[in-house]
C-alpha cells in the first residue's frame, strides 16, 4: 500500500472532524463555563446563608428592545432591496427578498408592540410619590 493512498483516505475524515469538531467543542466549552459560573454563585449564596447573612435578591433585568428595532430595520431594507432587484432585472427569484422583508417587518411590529405594552405597564404602576404618605406629624 502506498503511503499517499493512506493519507488521501484520511483527508475526508480530518475535514469532517475539523468542520464539526470545533463548533461542538466551542459549545461544550461555553456550557462548561456557564455551568461553572452558576455553581460558583450558588456556593457563594449558600455560604452567606450559612453565616446568617441574607443574600441580595437577583436584580430584575430591564429589556433593551432597540436591537430588535435595528435588526428589523436592516432586514426589512435588505428584503425590499432584494425584492426590487428581482423585479427590475426581470428575474423570477423574488422569494428571498420577500422572506427577509417579512421577517424584518415582523421584528419592527414586535418592537412597536413591546414598546406600547411597556408604556402601558409603566403608566399602570404606582409611582413612589403616589404611595408616599409624607412626613409624620
Amino acid at each position: 500500500m502506498n503511503p499517499a493512498d493512506v493519507m488521501n483516505s484520511f483527508t475526508g475524515v480530518v475535514a469532517v472532524i475539523l468542520i464539526f469538531g470545533i463548533p461542538i467543542l466551542a459549545i461544550i466549552a461555553t456550557l462548561a463555563i456557564v455551568l461553572g459560573a452558576l455553581k460558583y454563585r450558588h456556593r457563594q449564596r449558600m455560604k452567606m446563608i450559612e453565616q446568617g447573612m441574607m443574600p441580595a435578591p437577583p436584580k430584575a433585568r430591564k429589556g433593551n428592545w432597540y436591537a430588535l428595532l435595528i435588526s428589523g430595520g436592516i432586514l426589512f431594507a435588505f428584503g425590499i432591496g432584494m425584492f426590487l432587484v428581482g423585479v427590475l432585472t426581470d428575474e423570477a427569484e423574488m422569494e428571498p427578498g420577500l422572506v427577509f422583508g417579512c421577517v424584518g417587518l415582523a421584528m419592527l411590529v414586535c418592537f412597536v408592540i413591546i414598546r406600547i405594552l411597556n408604556k402601558k405597564r409603566r403608566e399602570a404602576e404606582p409611582s413612589v410619590a403616589d404611595t408616599d404618605p409624607g412626613p409624620l406629624p
